[in-house]
């Protein structure tokens, strides 16, 4: 993602998030005026008006750490030169072409199982980013997760040998 895109794109979440937090001041807002009322029926009301917008703001909040995680790893990838995508064919559309990407999950895979224990975070990170450009988003997804727990660890881990 270029410079452009990456500024647009963060404008864009900030913009989302001003519009969550005065959604969620004006339901607040209503949630206490029915929690205030003697209607047992209301109080109910005005209870999952607090609970929908907390959860809401939790899966944002979660979205938003996945997304800073995996970009800061996918920029450390590609200062190394070593993002896998960089190389697919692409169709008319832009996207790039599933069968070649399908194709490369199968050897990507095949090095993670092989690595086992001492699997890397870029070994994993480049397996999810294969996994979303052939188009098993939710797989993708899942191994970049794994990815981030791993380089997550990895100091930890460096430190301990140390010692």
């Amino acid at each position: 993602m270029d410079r452009g895109a990456q500024s647009r794109a963060l404008t864009l979440a900030i913009v989302m998030i001003v519009f969550l937090a005065l959604y969620i001041f004006t339901v607040f807002e209503r949630a206490f005026v029915l929690i205030g009322l003697h209607d047992p029926i209301a109080k109910t009301m005005g209870a999952f008006l607090l609970i929908f917008p907390l959860l809401g703001v939790y899966v944002i909040y979660a979205e938003m750490r996945f997304a800073v995680r995996a970009n800061r790893l996918i920029a450390r990838l590609s200062r190394e030169g070593a993002l896998p995508t960089d190389d697919l064919p692409l169709r008319p559309s832009g996207k790039a072409d599933r069968e070649v990407a399908t194709q490369r999950v199968d050897d990507l895979a095949a090095a993670v199982e092989q690595a086992g224990e001492r699997v890397t975070w870029q070994d994993l990170l480049r397996l999810g980013l294969m996994q979303d450009a052939a188009g098993h988003r939710s797989d993708g997804r899942r191994t970049i997760v794994q990815a981030i727990r791993v380089e997550r660890k990895a100091p930890q881990a460096e430190s301990a040998q140390r010692d």
